[in-house]
């Protein structure tokens, strides 16, 4: 996966860096940012301000904007007990709706490639040129940013069915149920209303999550998704509790981001979330494929967040 032709060439144009050294570090920027907004962290490194909208962590900040007596710092890439000061939070909302800017993005991406930190400024030049190709244009509008897709549903799966201990090391002591033991298909179980599951695993023991012989119902979307993933997970979790098999019944959503309103459903039903930045699909994906997929939309689908331009947002705030 690369930045197009026309971003990198206005990169080195801004830089005079090589052809080589911008194309990888800004697809490696653009992974970065990919990651932060499926993980559900706001990134707010202008003019590149996305993030859900509803938030109330980007909603105060947009707020404090519009007020006309405060301006946007260098980077909002400071502790949680100063952003909280800043725009007047508990530190629990800050901790729960994390923002990141370009001096943390800077930072991942430097991890990532493993550059010095005596090259910090050379970069941080390359990366300021990055985020200055999603300036506005001659009306105000942002120039938007694509999140890059993420192959389908059953890749995925057939992807964390062979890396079971992913999930052992979150606290999730599983595996695919199956006839033989549970009576069960542990993949497209079909309830009695028709619909099938995506995966059912089986608690092996005690553990951090759930105690032996407990079920976990695992619903996966490759894309970010609204109430309609939720309630199929719901449904599933219910119907087979319905069934009245031996162990409690728990609820997974793996998704690559979720609205707020299914964010606080989960809690709401005590149901799991795992992001596909998190579990480290997102990542292996990038790693291990030079293929570009398209996204593979359903129902429950909902678009990314979008590029929101600090001066658009905060001239409407007034």
């Amino acid at each position: 996966m690369a930045e197009s032709d026309k971003v990198i060439n206005a990169v080195m144009h801004a830089t005079g860096e090589s052809y080589e050294k911008v194309s990888t570090f800004t697809a490696v920027a653009h992974e970065t940012v990919d990651e932060c907004l499926t993980d559900d962290i706001s990134v707010v490194a202008p003019p590149l301000v996305i993030g859900r909208l509803g938030c109330p962590v980007l909603d105060r900040l947009l707020l404090r904007l519009g007020d006309g007596q405060w301006e946007l710092p260098e980077s909002v890439d400071v502790t949680e007990s100063e952003l909280a000061e800043t725009l007047v939070l508990p530190i629990e909302t800050i901790a729960r709706y994390p923002l990141i800017g370009r001096f943390g993005l800077l930072t991942r991406v430097m991890d990532r490639l493993l550059i010095e930190d005596e090259d910090a400024e050379r970069f941080l030049s390359i990366l300021d040129a990055w985020l200055a190709t999603f300036g506005p244009d001659a009306e105000g509008r942002p120039t938007p940013f694509k999140v890059w897709a993420l192959p389908n549903r059953d890749a995925f799966e057939g992807w964390l069915l062979a890396r079971l201990d992913i999930l052992h090391k979150l606290g999730y002591a599983v595996r695919l149920a199956n006839e033989e033991m549970d009576g069960v298909r542990g993949q497209q179980h079909m309830f009695v209303d028709g619909r099938r599951s995506d995966l059912l695993l089986r608690f092996t023991h005690d553990c951090e999550k759930g105690a032996a012989d407990d079920w976990l119902v695992l619903e996966n979307k490759t894309t970010a998704v609204g109430i309609g993933a939720l309630d199929q997970l719901a449904l599933s979790v219910d119907w087979l509790r319905a069934e009245s098999r031996p162990g409690a019944v728990h609820g997974m959503l793996i998704a690559d981001g979720l609205s707020l309103e299914v964010e606080r459903g989960l809690r709401e039903r005590s149901f799991h979330y795992q992001s596909m930045t998190a579990i480290g699909y997102r990542r292996w994906v990038r790693m291990h494929s030079p293929l570009k997929p398209e996204a593979s939309r359903d129902a429950t689908t909902i678009n990314y967040p979008q590029n929101l331009s600090v001066r658009t947002l905060a001239a409407a705030l007034r």
